[in-house]
């Protein structure tokens, strides 16, 4: 698999902030927008993904309990993908997850997602749930979880 190395997005720069937030709006389909405000507020753990020094795509968490992380905006750069670096990133990110001690991660992926899907069912996990107009109408999600070990 593609080696993918995390690099935190620190929050205390606002720079850093609206560079992050700006990649994500201009590479992933969401009804919510990510503002350079919600990525410096901290609640969620914004990454990018570095393969050979370059920054290929962005993802996060956010602690849902003390054993639960969700996965957030998971997005290859257009200019990368096709290498298998949704794959990769996927991996990274729930390899984070784990090292800071949570035993379950899940996500919601907009059931349109084909990619992801085949991407988070090859990786272990399993189908939790559908979600209609989840985050306006017309906009389905699936959930899926898996338990870390």
């Amino acid at each position: 698999m593609t080696e993918i190395r995390l690099e935190r997005v620190d929050a205390a720069n606002r720079e850093a902030c609206r560079e992050f937030a700006e990649f994500v709006g201009a590479n992933y389909q969401g009804a919510v927008p990510l503002t350079p405000e919600a990525v410096a507020s901290g609640s969620v753990r914004y990454f990018w993904a570095i393969q050979e020094g370059r920054r290929v795509g962005g993802t996060g968490y956010i602690a849902r309990t003390a054993t639960l992380a969700e996965t957030v905006k998971t997005v290859v750069d257009p200019a990368f993908r096709g290498r298998g670096l949704g794959a990769a990133i996927s991996q990274a990110i729930e390899d984070e997850v784990k090292r800071a001690g949570f035993t379950k991660a899940m996500t919601t992926i907009y059931i349109d997602n084909y990619a992801m899907i085949l991407i988070k069912l090859k990786q272990g996990y399993r189908f939790e749930g559908f979600h209609p107009d989840h985050e306006r109408p017309g906009w389905h999600e699936y959930s899926f979880g898996k338990v870390l070990g």
